[in-house]
């Protein structure tokens, strides 16, 4: 059995079938080392050569061949190598990409002035579903809202207001105050019609009183484990005009 026939008979990830249609392919250690020795004899490279593209040790290639999975950067670079060699399949159809445009505080404080995040985003996450709205990221920052969000989640929300603040009170949502702070809370009634609370899943203080520019109910939720960064946000027209101007 070839190489793309041994991922493709891999077996389906469904740890995220609340989801609806999300499913993931999963290679183990044991095929992504067949991987590895697919791409060493297509490029006709030494271990060495492959840690150095890959920038590790041949040690860990070595490991890598053994059975050991590779992680992070690493494993997206040799999947990325394998794509461009031809041993896998390349982008698969229909993937849906979202800007992350910062983070969301989950017990931390996050102030957007702060964050220097350009119109275009900081990077390009892929989402396990098509969604045709318009649609943003944030990374959870803290641990006010576990277990449901860990810190290092992403949130996808509507970029714009598409639904009235008072409709999402009771709801676990993103919020941006009219005093420039980001939150991930639950949205609860304050002591006037234009004040809400902010509370937390797992805290009983709650920051309260505050008055809300921009609230987004949670359209998908992505754990650490299933974020698929696929590059840089490409910078809009706009950004791009902005940013040749400013360099002459």
């Amino acid at each position: 059995m070839d190489i793309q026939k041994r991922i493709k008979n891999q077996p389906t990830n469904h740890g995220m079938d609340w989801i609806p249609g999300y499913t993931e392919m999963y290679i183990s250690g044991m095929e992504i080392s067949h991987l590895i020795q697919g791409l060493l004899s297509a490029r006709g490279w030494t271990q060495e050569d492959l840690a150095a593209a890959v920038v590790t040790k041949q040690n860990n290639v070595s490991r890598w061949l053994a059975g050991v999975e590779p992680r992070g950067k690493a494993r997206d670079r040799i999947m990325e190598l394998a794509r461009e060699s031809g041993l896998i399949e390349g982008e698969r159809e229909g993937v849906t990409t979202i800007a992350i445009m910062g983070k969301v505080g989950a017990g931390a404080v996050i102030d957007p002035d702060h964050e220097q995040v350009p119109p275009e985003g900081l990077e390009q996450v892929e989402l396990p579903i098509a969604i045709a709205d318009d649609v943003i990221g944030f990374r959870v920052e803290g641990d006010s809202m576990l277990p449901k969000y860990g810190d290092g989640t992403v949130i996808v929300v509507h970029r714009g207001q598409v639904q009235s603040v008072t409709s999402l009170v009771g709801e676990e949502v993103a919020v941006l105050t009219y005093e420039g702070k980001r939150y991930l809370k639950t949205l609860k009634p304050g002591s006037a019609r234009d004040l809400y609370n902010l509370e937390s899943l797992n805290s009983s203080r709650a920051i309260t009183g505050v008055r809300i520019r921009w609230a987004s109910a949670i359209v998908a939720i992505i754990p650490p484990r299933q974020v698929r960064r696929v590059g840089r946000a490409k910078p809009t027209k706009a950004a791009a005009r902005s940013q040749k101007g400013a360099s002459r």
